[in-house]
């Protein structure tokens, strides 16, 4: 029931082992683009939150960035954290439902939410190059990881060169487990796996320089992708050490609650539109966030395996989101440069901060800002 795995869109750069036919993409229709994966890989209580970040926020902004270096990018921090990170998380939550049998189920509900993660930490490498559109779903198997770094050369050098290692001894295992050359994977498998790759992307990370972890969307995805690791590798260590369930459904909680933060203010460019508008904002729109998601996953520190609300993002405290989506979408296709295939960190540091600082200068004599609903000027 849990382990619902389809051949989806995957590009060459990480055809799936899994996956039947030439494995390139089908043509979408013209003007939309692709479309981010919204299917979830293990069902669980997190998947109203998966659907409604990816149809409300990731999928406006993927259209809106085609023919861009961004929209690779977009894809892969969807794929990565907001589907492969939370439904990992959710298989812990479906485990907490029977607190003792969970080091047993939870890895095997994983092992294809497993998959998809090693699939598209290594797709997100080539897109970090080239804006390739590499993070494509899910597949039904491990996808080739790169045997040499593709960001060579470039100032991501560190996360290519930190992830290849874990990344290949990881597909290698999980190879093994699907075939049946080996047993499943265990608890103890998976927590290390986890760790191995948050170890190594966080310390790579803690190498870039500042004007590439605080670029729009690209620096925001990076630091997003380094903190979902971090949490998720915390509650899978402390399933393994056999935590308590309360300790387990917290530190559930405190993932959820972190994924969707970064997402709705670092992918989504809030924070840096916020700090560029610097002493003129009249609201925090980033603390504003962060309280409507902390009153959102409240409910999932004692209750874990109960379903988040229908519209997660229908409160009061996101209300501003969707008016945000709505003014980046309007300005990215004649406000961004670069073609896919350039560099996505070019785009984000160099026209994509002019386009942000754009949308804060005044319409008309200093009378006000595209952005002005937000507060922010």
């Amino acid at each position: 029931m849990f382990n619902k795995t389809r051949c989806a869109l995957v590009f060459a750069t990480v055809l799936a082992a899994g996956c039947g036919g030439s494995g390139g993409p089908s043509p979408s229709p013209a003007g939309t683009g692709p479309t981010p994966q919204s299917s979830p890989t293990v069902v669980g209580p997190l998947d109203t939150v998966q659907a409604a970040v990816t149809t409300s926020v990731i999928s406006p902004l993927v259209t809106a960035t085609a023919n861009t270096p961004l929209q690779g990018v977009l894809l892969c921090g969807n794929s990565v954290v907001t589907q492969n990170v939370l439904d990992i998380a959710d298989a812990f939550a479906n485990g907490l439902a029977s607190p003792t049998q969970l080091i047993v189920t939870t890895p095997a509900q994983a092992q294809a939410a497993l998959a998809a993660l090693l699939s598209n930490l290594s797709g997100l490498l080539t897109t970090l190059n080239n804006g390739a559109l590499a993070c494509l779903g899910t597949s039904g198997g491990v996808a080739t990881v790169p045997t040499s770094n593709p960001l060579a050369g470039t100032p991501l050098a560190p996360i290519g060169a930190a992830l290849l290692p874990p990344l290949t001894s990881a597909a290698q295992q999980l190879t093994a487990s699907l075939n049946g050359s080996a047993p499943p994977i265990t608890a103890v498998q998976l927590a290390t796996i986890l760790s191995t790759l948050s170890t190594a992307f966080n310390q790579a990370l803690a190498q870039l320089p500042s004007n590439v972890t605080g670029a729009p969307v690209v620096g925001g995805t990076l630091v997003t992708v380094g903190n979902a690791l971090t949490n998720l590798s915390a509650l899978a260590n402390a399933a393994v050490a056999g935590a308590s369930p309360t300790t387990l459904a917290a530190g559930f909680q405190a993932l959820a609650q972190s994924v969707l933060t970064d997402v709705l203010t670092r992918v989504l460019p809030v924070g840096v539109l916020q700090n560029t508008a610097g002493g003129t904002a009249i609201a925090n729109l980033v603390q504003t966030i962060q309280s409507a998601v902390a009153t959102l996953t409240a409910s999932l520190g004692t209750s874990p395996t109960v379903p988040l609300p229908a519209n997660p993002l229908g409160g009061t405290g996101f209300s501003a989101i969707s008016g945000l989506v709505t003014q980046l979408v309007a300005a990215l296709p004649t406000g961004l440069a670069g073609t896919a295939g350039q560099s996505p960190l070019t785009a984000a540091i160099g026209a994509l901060q002019s386009l942000l600082n754009a949308l804060l200068a005044p319409l008309t004599g200093g009378n006000g800002c595209i952005l002005r609903f937000l507060g922010l000027c």
